[in-house]
């Protein structure tokens, strides 16, 4: 019997927060296969004591034994409901617009409107985001040098800890730590403020940046779309952050 056939048998007793769990559990597994009991459930929009009653609601000791069988069964291919395209959207935009209630975003946007430089980069996937976010703020920026520059060209520049911003945008990966890791160790006088937006809470270049950003991370378990769903979460993290900072 899979993970999803035991939350079945339970249905009868769940309440409404169990109904929401197994309804995310449903359309997006990943969320609950990859992720800590605390991301997991502010991913859900849940407690992590909420999501420990749902595990032994349906027959588990707790998330940790819950969390086993359900890596288990997707490796196994077992015969699981998966998500479509139109639930793993429809969870970005969500998860994106949560983003934008939090105390990290608020301080980027201010950032931006407070700062008299601001640079934009991104490596691979998030580049396009990158040039889209230096865009679409220079329409109502331009005394501001706004720009999607080359990134190593960011080290022969003259900062003031002030009025210089720096948004870096990555998927994953330790791209540009040479680059990171000299800037901050630049005076604390001359250094730019740094913000890392990126799906790896663990992204080893964070210790690098004053503020990191973390954006939902998706995974299609039918099809490859992986790579279209990253790109996506960047757009639409960059629209949000456009708007808000226009607003």
């Amino acid at each position: 019997m899979n993970i999803f056939e035991q939350a079945d048998l339970a249905r009868s007793k769940f309440t409404e927060t169990d109904e929401e769990i197994y309804n995310s559990l449903i359309k997006l597994p990943d969320v609950f296969s990859e992720n800590s009991i605390t991301k997991a459930s502010e991913l859900c929009g849940c407690s992590a004591a909420a999501l420990t009653r749902f595990t032994k609601k349906i027959g588990f000791n707790g998330f940790k034994e819950f969390q086993y069988k359900l890596i288990k069964d997707l490796k196994d291919g077992n015969d699981l409901k998966y998500a479509t395209e139109k639930d793993q959207y429809s969870f970005l935009t969500s998860s994106i617009l949560e983003i934008a209630k939090k105390s990290e975003f608020k301080q980027l946007r201010d950032q931006i409107l407070n700062t008299k430089y601001v640079y934009t980069f991104g490596f691979n996937l998030a580049r396009l985001a990158a040039e889209f976010l230096s865009i679409g703020l220079n329409n109502d920026f331009g005394n501001k040098l706004l720009s999607q520059c080359l990134p190593y060209d960011l080290i022969s520049k003259n900062y003031s800890s002030d009025d210089t911003l720096i948004i870096f945008s990555t998927y994953s990966g330790s791209t540009y730590q040479t680059l990171l890791n000299k800037i901050s160790n630049y005076p604390t006088n001359a250094k730019p403020y740094i913000c890392l937006v990126t799906m790896n809470s663990k992204h080893k270049l964070r210790k690098y940046c004053n503020n990191t950003i973390v954006l939902p991370s998706v995974k299609q378990a039918t099809a490859n779309h992986e790579a279209t769903l990253e790109l996506a979460a960047f757009n639409m993290f960059t629209d949000i952050l456009i708007t808000k900072t226009h607003s």
